[in-house]
Order: C-alpha cells, then structure tokens, then sequence
C-alpha cells in the first residue's frame, strides 16, 4: 500500500484507479470509496480497418512492395527513460535470428513514432546506423491526429512498449483496441 499517498487519500470521497494492481491495493484500506475504472477509447477513434485499406497505407507509408511487409511499431518520446536503444538493439537481435534461420529480413519493419533527434533521448539515426539496421527501421516523426495513429497502429502487427517506470503504456491500450497484440515489461 503506497503510504505516502494516505493523506489524500483520506482527504477525498471517491478513489477511482486506472492500474488494476493499484485498486487492488487501495481498495484494502479504503472499501467503501475506491473503485477500479479501466482505461477504455472511444471506439470511433481507434478501430480495425479493413484489409484493402490496410495495404494501401503501408504503400502510402513505407512505400511500394511493402504492402505485406510484418511491422512493429513503437511509440513514445525519444527519453532514455522510454528505452529506444533498448528496442533497437532487440530488433538487430530479432533481424539477426531471422537470417539465422535462414529468413528474409527484406520483410521486416520497425515503425518508430518519435523524434530520432530528441534531446532527452539518443541519437536514433547513428544508433540504426551503428547496428546496420537502417534500411529495416521507419520514422513517423511528425505530429499526427488520431485518424493518422489509428492508420499506423492498423498497419503494424504488434506494438512494444518497454519503458522504465511505466505506470501504463497508452499506446498499448490503443494497438489493442486495433486488434494487435502488444510486447510490453512488468512494472511494479
């Protein structure tokens, strides 16, 4: 139970919790005022799109002979904290295990929502550079409406999320609710 928050707490009538581990906890001090409310979208923003579509956006975006390529995708600020080098060197190792086994990589893309060149965060190009992965790592470093997220996050195959200290990954939820599975650590 986390103490230090005790004063407000007591201090208010209702707790109402996102992190179901956090309800937990609370609920056993305060029964009578804490309820456990999940994160949820509005399903007009975030939703599956149809194969054709699909297709035609991963032309438009990673461009022609892409159409059926297998595409990861992260999404968070470029901060040592989010772990960006961390998901790159995982994605090296991944491409290196599918030639190992006699794959083709040609196939494979990593879609990275951030800046490259954030100041909180490392260099990504010389990172992607370093590990000889630049022709399989994509950049979406511009600022985009929800109609463009839902459009990245319905042409990726699954979504990571690996961050230190993440109370929970917003993103997550929305890949999910696109109907794509997530990668994500345990934080407690």
């Amino acid at each position: 139970f986390p103490k230090f928050n005790k004063p407000v707490y007591e201090s208010t009538d209702l707790i109402n919790c996102h992190s179901h581990l956090t309800y937990e906890m609370v609920s056993k001090e305060y029964p009578a005022k804490t309820n456990f409310v999940p994160h949820a979208l509005p399903e007009n923003i975030f939703y599956p799109m149809p194969e054709n579509d699909i297709k035609a956006h991963k032309q438009r975006i990673l461009g022609t002979n892409h159409e059926s390529d297998f595409v990861l995708f992260w999404v968070n600020r470029n901060a040592r904290r989010k772990r960006p080098n961390d998901v790159l060197l995982a994605w090296k190792k991944f491409q290196d295990r599918v030639v190992k086994e006699g794959g083709d990589i040609s196939n494979n893309r990593l879609l990275m929502h951030t800046d490259p060149l954030d100041q909180e965060g490392p260099n990504l190009f010389e990172t992607c550079a370093n590990l000889d992965i630049v022709n399989t790592v994509v950049f979406s470093n511009q600022r985009v409406e929800f109609e463009q997220m839902n459009v990245l996050h319905n042409i990726s195959d699954a979504c990571i999320n690996i961050s230190y200290a993440e109370g929970f990954g917003l993103t997550t939820l929305e890949s999910m609710q696109v109907g794509n599975p997530i990668i994500a650590t345990k934080i407690e």
